[in-house]
């Protein structure tokens, strides 16, 4: 065969028929591999067989670019320090080369080792894709095998017995893949049951709350809704990234919207600026809302942040601050304006309270309800209203006598400085830095 790059090219093998007495051996080693399809260690099982009856090195490595070993055992050597030492040599650059090849030519591969050792890769599918690659290496020259694998065809033993051991370690993995996604379902469910308030008794919660390892004092539930348009799969990217961030976070899908338990110690405004940073494609805004509820002291609480977290969102969403962290505190009087059932209701009693502030379209009348807005702000103080927008405190009073006298409203009076205030809020004026918006609280 030729050899190019150190990898074997051409036919993947050539094996030829066993005689008599080697096939019998490979058969009673076939089938104690194929015994191993329900091992509880997994593919260390197989590795560990592979080492004991052939005398071989052999590991199980994942496909993915971190080459992370799964298993590894080798004869005389605890699988801790086999695997130790297979990581420093998988760091070497041309195993990158070996793995991808193995990966794209999804067949068994025989690869040149050092000295005289000869080396085995094959890959391990699972549900149609390549989900790791079995190594096996041997030195020819000082094999230790039963006499019945180490006759005339001893060289194709360690080829046809990886081969083998590679179907067996995919079905393993693909076990291990459906116990992972069951044990997840469970976690979701017993998330959601315990956002919900689903859970029948106090003592029942608890328990949820202990299989999920869930630390609940101090934690607060965050509502992640991607804008409308998003790109499909993005609450999935979401969910993955949440993942890497904060390794132990308890989160699920519902619906919508991804719903996490930020745990007490984590800050949420990074949390969710390195999460929402890292969905964005070729810079702009975020593409997801993040609503925040408030930290809980019990089990009890926990629904409770998470309503919080989503009415959050929604409340965003009225007032146009979509793309942001928003927590449920920083609402002040929009939790009350979340009760009212069409939120053009809302905005047609800021309009009528406004009057022509804001059915003016001249830009002078945005600039007295932005006056207006920051008088309140500075709690009626005409002084601090005018350092704030580096104008003559007489501009002010100037301004607030016109805003008077488009909207009909009093401000010496309780009620109107009230009604002015929340039609405001309404129309998104008295966020700090707010600029004009376009009479429905969007900017």
């Amino acid at each position: 065969m030729a050899v190019t790059n150190g990898l074997t090219t051409g036919s993947a093998r050539t094996v030829s028929d066993p005689p008599a007495e080697t096939l019998r051996g490979l058969v009673l080693l076939h089938r104690r591999i194929s015994g191993l399809a329900a091992a509880d260690d997994g593919p260390a099982a197989v590795t560990r067989l592979l080492a004991d009856q052939l005398g071989a090195v052999a590991a199980v490595v994942g496909a993915d670019e971190s080459r992370p070993v799964l298993a590894a055992s080798a004869p005389g050597v605890d699988d801790a320090r086999a695997a130790t030492v297979l990581r420093a040599e998988l760091a070497e650059p041309r195993w990158a080369r070996v793995l991808d090849a193995a990966r794209r030519g999804a067949r068994a591969m025989r690869v040149p080792g050092r000295g005289t050792w000869v080396r085995v890769v094959v890959p391990v599918e699972v549900a149609g894709e390549t989900a790791a690659v079995l190594i096996a290496e041997e030195d020819p020259a000082d094999r230790s095998r039963p006499a019945a694998l180490d006759g005339s065809a001893a060289d194709d033993v360690l080829l046809l017995a990886a081969e083998h051991a590679a179907t067996i370690v995919g079905v393993l993995l693909g076990r291990e893949r459906v116990l992972a996604a069951a044990a997840g379902q469970v976690r979701d469910d017993l998330l959601s049951g315990l956002l919900l308030g689903r859970a029948r008794s106090t003592g029942e919660a608890a328990q949820w709350a202990e299989h999920l390892g869930l630390d609940v004092p101090g934690a607060r539930v965050m509502a992640l809704v991607p804008d409308d348009g998003a790109v499909a799969g993005l609450l999935a990217a979401a969910r993955e990234r949440l993942g890497r961030l904060v390794p132990d976070v308890l989160a699920v899908l519902r619906d919508s919207e991804l719903v996490a338990v930020v745990p007490a110690g984590v800050d949420p405004d990074d949390l969710a600026a390195r999460l929402a940073s890292g969905l964005v494609r070729g810079g702009g805004r975020w593409p997801v809302t993040v609503g925040l509820g408030r930290a809980v002291a019990d089990l009890a609480g926990l629904a409770r942040s998470y309503d919080q977290a989503r009415r959050t969102v929604e409340a965003a969403r009225r007032l146009g601050r979509e793309g942001r962290l928003v927590r449920f505190e920083d609402l002040g009087v929009h939790r009350l304006l979340l009760q009212v059932p069409d939120p053009e209701d809302a905005r047609t009693f800021a309009r009528e309270v406004l009057g022509r502030l804001v059915d003016d379209p001249s830009g002078r009348a945005g600039e007295l309800v932005r006056t207006l807005a920051r008088y309140f702000r500075e709690d009626g103080s005409p002084q601090r209203t005018a350092r704030a927008l580096s104008v003559h405190p007489n501009t002010i009073g100037y301004r607030l006598r016109r805003a008077e006298e488009l909207s009909g409203l009093v401000l010496d009076h309780y009620s109107d400085r009230l009604a002015a205030q929340v039609a405001l809020e309404i129309l998104g004026y008295m966020d700090d830095g707010a600029d004009a918006t376009d009479g429905t609280g969007r900017r």
